[in-house]
């Protein structure tokens, strides 16, 4: 008991509550929770400006290239116009060798249920119900194996993977349409985990200035 009174007087109280920090278990979804944000184009006349998101759980469960559950959100925007994640079926595949107009192509691809507003001017009116977004490589050599990975690096000079999204709609007749386009650039946002780390390692410095400052005096 004295022992520790003495290293509670000397400062040792926030160092060690970095160290608790620091044992807390991270869990494998929030370990494995990636934010990927995106921008492209759409096809056609209309210049529309496309910007979105998704959340991909790269430890999601599956086996064989396909992995169910893998998305846990995204948002995309068209212009003035937004989709977003709804609840439902959404899968991962990984494919490698997939026949492609004569030629092979390694693809990395997401499939999520999609909802948001009916499309202005249609007819009757058509709601989004699904998106899509494919990286493909023509040529294979884009994957090891089938395991669930995260999304490959579009564009540089040494790669040629390239990419393309898809939202479908169908109005109230099941009349289905879609918009389509392509994607232009795919960066990964830092994950949380990373921010509680790099927060527990600024506690502990703080705890051990503040010890530094009692023996000091």
């Amino acid at each position: 008991m004295r022992m520790m009174k003495r290293w509670l007087r000397k400062g040792f109280m926030l160092p060690a509550a970095a160290v608790c920090v620091l044992s807390v278990p991270i869990t494998a979804a929030q370990a494995a929770l990636v934010n990927y944000s995106f921008t492209g184009s759409i096809d056609g006349p209309a210049m529309f400006p496309v910007s979105g998101s998704f959340q991909f759980d790269n430890a999601g469960s599956g086996s064989g290239g396909i992995y169910n559950g893998a998305v846990t959100g995204f948002i995309m925007n068209i212009g003035g116009y937004t989709s977003s994640f709804a609840p439902g079926a959404n899968v991962v595949t990984i494919s490698q060798n997939m026949p492609l107009g004569g030629g092979i192509v390694d693809r990395w691809a997401l499939v999520t249920a999609a909802t948001g507003e009916a499309i202005n001017g249609s007819n009757p009116p058509a709601m989004p119900f699904s998106f899509d977004l494919r990286l493909d490589r023509i040529g294979g050599g884009l994957f090891a194996d089938t395991s669930l990975q995260n999304p490959p690096t579009l564009g540089g000079m040494n790669n040629s993977t390239t990419g393309r999204w898809r939202l479908f709609f169908e109005d109230a007749n099941g009349n289905p349409s879609v918009y389509l386009g392509s994607i232009n650039t795919l960066t990964a946002v830092p994950l949380p985990a990373a921010v509680l780390l790099f927060g527990a390692g600024l506690i502990s410095l703080v705890g051990l200035g503040a010890s530094g400052l009692r023996n000091l005096r």
